[in-house]
This record gives structure tokens, C-alpha cells and sequence, in this order.
């Protein structure tokens, strides 16, 4: 995954939660944690302190592990969601929650002609269209977005690449076509469509989907006496400036009984599949 201010923020969110976590002091201090991340007089990258915070209490509430347009009062603090992640027992199968707070409302796949346009005399996009889509003023083309179907042919057509395509980045990155805008034009995911692959999320500029995790629940097990075990992937290795056999005993230093790597299922996996394959060529 490719760094950028959206991922360091998630990240940074998920360091302070698991520190509460760790130190069994979530529900005492949770409710501050958007007021420590965004401060009186820091410099903001949305339009105030207040939708900043407002943000980040969603985007805390989803890494609790709960759906962001599942709430029910506006006024339910962070701990009470903290509370309610304690006592919970069964966990949801809906893995990816959008953040409409976050959500820009990004303006529907189109063409859109830039300053570049010189308004030629030969005006090849409007020969191009053939929906008549396209006018050209003094200055430049204008696309009329009621009637073009987004082929691209103008795009194509343009001498100065004047033309371009302006996706909805979550959209446009999800491979089986799961999420789609609402009627206010927020961001909706289908549950029955999405394969939970989390393209949508690494493409999403805002920051606006998250994937849920169970934080609270983990380390309620591990506090509980449960065994339980870790599955980590070899390229955990590549995320930290450490040797890997320090990560894993830092893993089991969190209260986890084991750590196991995903790639070992797979060798169970071939060898199992290479005694088949060998039985039924013996067999004929």
C-alpha cells in the first residue's frame, strides 16, 4: 500500500486505539482522542477543526468494528462504542464501512474539457460525438453532461489532449462493481457484491473507507484466558525496520498464544495436493 496523509491518519488511529486497548483504558479515555489528534490551532485539511473531529470519531468508531451509517444518535460517544465492543459476542460479516463525513461526493465518471482547449478551427471533438454533446464558445469546448454517454471519442479525438477523464477513484478501482453513490450522493458499499479486497479503500483520496477491525475483541479473548493465534503474511517483515523474528515475539508479547504464518497453509496446502495428485497417477 502506497503512503500517502489518508493512510498515516488511519494508522496513527489505530496506534492510539491499540494503546488504549493494550493498557485497558479505552472507555476512560477514548472520547479524547479526536481532540488529541486534532488539536486547537493545527492546521487542518478539511474545512474546520469541528468536521475534523467529526471525522475522526467516525473513522474510530469503524476501526471498533462497527458500520458508520448504522448509528443511531449522534450524540453516543466514542465509549459508549467502546462499551458496546466489549460486551459484544458475535461479529459481523460486513468487513468495509464508508465514513459519509469523510465521503466527498466525488462528481460522477465524466469528460471534462480543460483550459487547454484552444478552440480550434478544426474542432475534431465535436465531429467525434456523436451525440451532439459537445459545443464550442470563444474560449473553449463545453461538454453538456446530459447528453454525453462517456465513450471517450472526443478524448481521443483532441489534438492537445485537452480533453480528460475524471473518475470516482473508489469506484473506479472496485472489480465487481460494489459500491455506487446513494441518493445524496455518498458512497455506498453492497455487502452482497463486495469480495472485501480493499482496493476501494487504498484508492479512496479521503480516507473515507475503512475496513473494520476487532481490536477490542482480540484482547478481551487474550485477557479472558483464550488461545489465540496469529496469522501474519511473510511481507509483514517489509513494513518494519526490524528483523522478523523480533516481530514475532513482539506479536506474542501482545498475550497471543502463537504466531503462524499465512504462507505455511499454503505449503499444508501443495503437499497435501502432491500426495493426491501422485495417489491418482499411480491409480491411472
Amino acid at each position: 500500500m502506497a503512503i500517502n496523509n489518508a493512510v498515516e491518519i488511519r494508522r496513527e488511529i489505530l496506534m492510539r486505539l491499540a494503546r488504549l486497548v493494550v493498557t485497558n483504558q479505552i472507555e476512560e479515555k477514548i472520547d479524547r482522542l479526536p481532540l488529541e489528534m486534532r488539536p486547537k490551532g493545527r492546521i487542518n485539511t478539511r474545512c474546520c477543526i469541528h468536521k475534523e473531529r467529526a471525522v475522526l470519531k467516525y473513522k474510530t468508531m469503524a476501526l471498533l468494528g462497527f458500520n458508520v451509517y448504522d448509528e443511531t444518535d449522534e450524540l453516543d460517544p466514542l465509549s459508549h462504542y467502546a462499551r458496546l465492543a466489549e460486551e459484544r459476542k458475535d461479529k459481523t460479516s460486513v468487513m468495509m464501512t464508508v465514513v459519509d463525513e469523510a465521503c466527498s461526493s466525488c462528481v460522477k465518471n465524466n469528460y471534462i474539457v480543460t483550459n487547454l482547449c484552444r478552440a480550434c478551427v478544426a474542432r475534431p471533438c465535436t465531429y467525434a460525438c456523436k451525440k451532439g454533446a459537445i459545443q464550442v464558445g470563444e474560449k473553449q469546448a463545453h461538454i453538456d453532461p446530459s447528453k454525453c454517454v462517456n465513450c471517450g471519442m472526443c478524448m481521443e479525438a483532441c489534438p492537445f489532449h485537452a480533453i480528460i477523464y475524471q473518475p470516482v477513484p473508489c469506484e473506479e478501482s472496485c472489480p465487481v462493481g460494489a459500491i455506487s453513490k446513494d441518493e445524496n450522493g455518498i458512497e455506498h458499499i453492497d455487502p452482497d457484491k463486495c469480495i472485501y479486497c480493499g482496493k476501494c479503500m487504498v484508492a479512496c483520496p479521503f480516507g473515507a473507507i475503512l475496513e473494520k477491525t476487532f481490536l477490542v475483541d482480540i484482547f478481551r479473548d487474550i485477557r479472558n484466558g483464550k488461545k489465540l493465534v496469529a496469522m501474519v503474511a511473510p511481507s509483514l517483515g517489509g513494513q518494519f525496520k526490524v528483523e522478523y523474528g523480533k516481530i514475532l515475539t513482539a506479536i506474542k508479547k501482545l498475550g497471543f498464544y502463537d504466531v503462524v504464518e499465512v504462507a505455511l497453509g499454503a505449503n499444508v496446502t501443495t503437499r497435501e495436493e502432491s500426495k493426491e495428485f501422485l495417489e491418482r497417477m499411480e491409480e491411472g
